[in-house]
């Protein structure tokens, strides 16, 4: 049995998984050297690490089926790619929004942010949705924003002040989650008002 303390937290996974590393390599090392042994390593930094990534695959995992399945069943109701591609390109510019917002405050994202985000997508889809959905039942795209713009706004408000209560919590991840998803949130907001009844038909 060897013991040994590792210099960093549980919580850098960035040095542990460079620790981790290593430890494999000196396994296989002595593996290879003496076929007979069996070595395990294992604690706490290990256990992050392997959760860390883990979390990393699932997050990209989750983000792509929800894109996926709301792009589906867009296609499902729409079968419009004109409208589709709007829809995408409000999303694609409030994930944009939000990454350039986070980065006024932190130099790097968590992983975990962006898999949790898949959620918020399913949130945000809803405000073009409304919009390029109400067009169909209204002669002008005035009118329309005319009915639908108080409810989206007060909804956005109500949504956007949640995930804020999360900002000053002293988790990172649940921090950034709160900046993530309310920066999100207004980028759409702010693009389906101001943007798309511009391109939209």
């Amino acid at each position: 049995v060897i013991m040994m303390t590792s210099p960093f937290g549980n919580s850098e996974t960035d040095m542990n998984s460079k620790l981790v590393s290593l430890l494999d390599d000196a396994k296989k090392i002595t593996i290879d050297n003496y076929p007979s042994i069996y070595i395990r390593v294992t604690g706490g930094p290990v256990i992050a690490v392997g959760n860390a990534t883990q979390i990393k695959i699932d997050s990209i995992v989750s983000v792509i089926l929800a894109i996926i399945l709301i792009l589906i069943l867009l296609f499902y109701c729409f079968r419009n790619a004109r409208n589709i591609l709007l829809i995408v390109v409000s999303i694609a510019w409030g994930w944009l929004f939000a990454v350039a917002g986070l980065a006024l405050f932190h130099d790097k994202i968590s992983i975990i942010v962006v898999g949790i985000s898949s959620v918020i997508l399913g949130i945000a889809v809803n405000y073009p949705l409304h919009l390029i959905s109400h067009l169909s039942h209204t002669t002008t795209i005035r009118s329309a924003l005319k009915e639908i713009i108080t409810p989206l706004l007060i909804g956005n408000v109500t949504t956007v002040c949640a995930f804020c209560t999360l900002i000053p919590l002293d988790s990172n991840a649940l921090s950034d989650l709160g900046l993530f998803s309310a920066f999100l949130l207004i980028g759409t907001i702010l693009f389906v008002i101001i943007y798309l009844p511009h391109i939209v038909k």
